[in-house]
């Protein structure tokens, strides 16, 4: 049996854990061992000790030093989920240390127990399957891990913008959608319960963690798994992901499209007349990149970071409310705020906005915004979603179908209206009749879908 120890070293620790990969939980070593830890609890905790305990030899304990403490290793076992298309990705978020708010503010980021913790860490990655008895989970990969060189800038940014949150007393308002590789995640039962003092404001802070983003985890698995390549922005080590968006868009700040196309040699087949995709195509061709698909790009899925443009028009009037995905009805009905696809969209998720002018001139390139959603705008949006949640609850919403003068089938209903909350706004996308989704009382329902409301946008451009 393999028992850690000081005279073991970092080579072998690290051919041994390899052995893990391809086996099941069950086959780590003695089964009755295995069952002690897994018969109690089938959380990730619970396979982390097991593994601990029972393959590498270390007795399970609340020790503050590394779990691997004569190599400074932390043994950290996160799970992997196969998706519908048979890709692999992360099914959560890598927490790393607690975050201090009365110390940590204290520390530059080399220094900081933030990259202590996270430069030396060995990540046990099993796969997890719904419908698998966890002792049939197998481990698919064992690293060490260590932060690529080209994200350090990325991550070094974002721990100061988390750090600097603190500072300025804001410890209360900080959101994971704040950062692009690096999350400050809430940590504990929420509900006022985890509540913690912060230096610089009487205001109580969530308890919070440094963590790397569940996004950020797919991609360096899948490239250390190789079961995924994706294409790169061609950013310099020593860059940051914002600051080589700055870089990249600026030089072609101020320009038309046919401004932009002579200084690319791009020539289109369509025009922006034509082609409803001509904008996010020549945003796409500044970056070197083909087609319009942005978020496929590593570093834009390292973030979660999504791509939209915009597109102010001459008459303000002509301007549109930028639209989400078409509500789940069921998801509302079933899923806490927190735990929702609502909730991912503006608490985890960074936009990069593109912003067009037409003009008499021609459509200008006027601006580009990283932006995430401030917390006002999370707690109008979760009034909203829990508003709803209680009318599908208490079967209060209301159905009037009638005809217009054309003999056309007009739907209303009694889902909160424009001006209910700030900045958001529930409507039909479209004009398709045809266009239907059941409620979870079986009704028949016309498609409803999210939108940011225009004037918000606006106020946001010009600003």
């Amino acid at each position: 049996m393999f028992v850690y120890n000081k005279d073991i070293s970092e080579e072998d620790l690290l051919i041994y854990a390899a052995q893990l990969e391809g086996k099941k939980l069950r086959d780590i070593g003695d089964f009755n061992e295995v069952n002690k830890w897994l018969s109690k609890s089938k959380n990730k905790g619970a396979i982390g000790n097991a593994i601990q305990v029972v393959y590498f030899g270390i007795p399970a304990n609340s020790v503050k030093e590394a779990d691997f403490n004569y190599h400074n290793l932390e043994l950290k076992v996160t799970p992997i989920k196969r998706n519908k298309n048979k890709t692999y990705s992360s099914k959560e978020r890598l927490v790393l240390n607690m975050i201090n708010y009365e110390t940590d503010f204290i520390y530059e980021f080399e220094e900081s127990p933030l990259m202590k913790k996270s430069q030396h860490m060995l990540l046990i990655f099993y796969l997890h399957e719904e419908d698998v008895d966890v002792f049939d989970y197998k481990i698919l990969k064992a690293v060490k891990f260590t932060i690529p060189k080209e994200d350090l800038p990325t991550i070094r940014e974002d721990y100061y913008t988390i750090i600097n949150k603190i500072k300025e007393g804001k410890a209360h308002q900080i959101s994971e959608s704040d950062t692009t590789y690096l999350a400050a995640c809430t940590k504990g039962a929420g509900h006022g319960k985890d509540e913690r003092k912060q230096p610089f404001s009487k205001e109580l802070a969530r308890q919070r963690a440094f963590s790397f983003k569940q996004k950020y985890m797919s991609v360096y698995f899948n490239a250390v798994f190789n079961t995924q390549t994706l294409e790169k922005l061609n950013m310099p080590v020593e860059v940051s992901f914002s600051a080589y968006i700055n870089n990249i868009l600026l030089p072609f700040t101020n320009l038309t499209t046919k401004e932009i196309e002579e200084k690319l040699n791009y020539k289109p087949t369509k025009g922006i007349t034509e082609d409803k995709s001509y904008l996010p195509k020549l945003v796409s061709k500044i970056f070197g990149i083909a087609g319009t698909n942005l978020e496929n790009i590593e570093q834009f899925q390292k973030g979660n970071v999504k791509f939209k443009t915009i597109r102010l028009r001459q008459k303000a009037s002509d301007n549109q409310d930028m639209s989400w995905p078409n509500i789940n009805f069921d998801e509302i009905y079933n899923v806490d705020f927190e735990d929702s696809t609502w909730y991912e969209w503006f608490a985890e998720t960074k936009y990069l906005f593109v912003v067009f002018e037409d003009t008499d001139e021609g459509t200008f390139l006027r601006n580009h915004i990283l932006w995430n959603a401030p917390p006002d705008m999370l707690e109008a949006l979760k009034k909203l979603y829990n508003h709803i949640k209680w009318q599908l609850h208490n079967d209060v919403i209301e159905v009037e179908i009638t005809t217009d003068s054309k003999g056309k089938e007009v739907w209303k209903n009694n889902l909160p209206g424009k001006g209910f909350v700030p900045y958001f706004q529930i409507r039909p996308k479209g004009n398709k009749g045809s266009e239907f989704t059941t409620l979870p009382d079986g009704r028949k329902f016309k498609k409803q879908c999210l939108f940011l409301n225009k004037e918000y946008l606006r106020e946001l451009i010009l600003s």
